[in-house]
């Protein structure tokens, strides 16, 4: 083989490495590109569970409170039947009972009751007594 041909077979051999040096930059580029993709997808994925996790927890705390307002609000209920009927049933023999309660004193009680009601929507609306 002359050196002609030595140095075309070297030139071939010398671009067919190049090539292939070219080919595995660019798809390792390309697998670098796609890894910082996955990994920032993972990353938005971990992200909206741990928010879905905390909504849940919300949404359960807040069942939780509600059941339990609901129930003292049922023994409220409960209690208050109760003491109407004991103080129906302690005063049924009593003459003062059956006589009309003045006008005054009723006044005065339903002032009363008004002050309590709005002292329980202060107190729901969480505004400070005076």
């Amino acid at each position: 083989m002359t050196l002609r041909y030595r140095l075309i077979a070297l030139a071939v051999l010398a671009a067919f490495i190049a090539g292939i040096l070219w080919v595995a930059s660019h798809y390792h580029d390309k697998w670098q590109e796609e890894k910082t993709r996955a990994e920032a997808a993972e990353k938005r994925a971990d992200s909206s569970e741990a928010i879905t996790a905390n909504v849940i927890r919300a949404v359960t705390i807040m069942n939780i409170i509600t059941e339990a307002n609901q129930h003292a609000k049922e023994q409220i209920a409960l209690e208050s039947s109760r003491a109407s009927r004991d103080i129906k049933a302690a005063v049924a023999d009593d003459d003062c009972a059956k006589r009309t309660v003045p006008a005054g004193a009723a006044y005065r009680l339903r002032e009363y009751a008004d002050s309590l009601r709005s002292g329980a929507v202060r107190a729901a609306a969480g505004q400070p007594d005076r």
